[in-house]
């Protein structure tokens, strides 16, 4: 499976938030069904976001590559350090967070 390609799908498809701001709080308030760090995204907000995923038990993917190259993954002009997936849309993203959890 392309990590890259599911996520753009979700990100077209179905519902996903972009930042730092918008994806700790769809992690915290448990809305995100999977939440993609990049591995560039600044420790304070992984320590944040890590911390709610383990509350809310929502998975975490680590996504391999920068916020630039999620960006790119994304087809974003922009970086992206962090993002939730709220509603996966006809991608198979949420396979990622099965494969991180060891499930």
């Amino acid at each position: 499976m392309d990590p890259g390609e599911e996520l753009r799908i979700s990100d077209r498809t179905g519902e996903v938030v972009m930042g730092s701001n918008e994806a700790l709080s769809a992690t915290e308030s448990g809305e995100s069904k999977l939440t993609v760090l990049s591995m560039t995204c600044p420790r304070e907000v992984e320590d944040g976001v890590r911390e709610h995923a383990e509350r809310n038990d929502i998975p975490l993917y680590y996504f391999d590559g920068g916020g630039k190259d999620l960006g790119l993954a994304l087809g974003k002009p922009f970086s992206v350090s962090v993002m939730a997936v709220l509603d996966p849309g006809d991608s198979k993203v949420l396979k990622l967070g099965e494969a991180a959890h060891g499930d």
